[in-house]
């Protein structure tokens, strides 16, 4: 199961949830040849490191995201996904606009609200998202090995 997570620019959210993902599914050996991850951006350019506070954010939980690249999505990167999840409707709306093909495989990551974008906001609020982003990707793991 090959899982891509999507936002705006990919130098917050969707790294985030990537390096979250990668984390949780190290945790356990048996997750490593079951589900792999990655992330792009709808309105992203190639190249952009993450922002100086995702990085310190996820830090904070032992997680290394500071050799971040961001990417754009292209049909391309939608086609190798199993799952794409989106941060917010917006987002689906732009797998919809890069890869048509792809919209029977995209989702809300949180179907209840959109995940709120922290760039340009302080620490605590990164914080909140990597909170957030993990008890949301440790029930999608789950939900995708049961």
């Amino acid at each position: 199961m090959h899982v891509l997570f999507v936002c705006t620019g990919n130098t917050c959210r969707s790294p985030m949830a990537k390096a979250i993902a990668e984390s949780l599914i190290a945790r356990h050996a048996s997750l490593q040849t079951v589900i792999t991850v990655d992330s792009a951006g709808v309105a992203a350019s190639d190249g952009h490191p993450a922002t100086h506070e995702a990085v310190e954010a996820l830090k904070e939980r032992g997680i290394d995201l500071s050799g971040h690249q961001s990417k754009g999505l292209t049909a391309a990167v939608a086609a190798r996904a199993d799952l794409i999840l989106a941060m917010t409707p917006s987002h689906i709306q732009g797998v919809a606009f890069h890869a048509p093909e792809a919209q029977g495989k995209v989702s809300l990551l949180n179907p209840n609200h959109p995940i709120g974008d922290p760039f340009g906001q302080p620490i605590e609020v990164y914080r909140e998202v990597a909170e957030e982003l993990e008890r949301l990707i440790h029930t999608k793991i789950e939900e995708i090995c049961s």
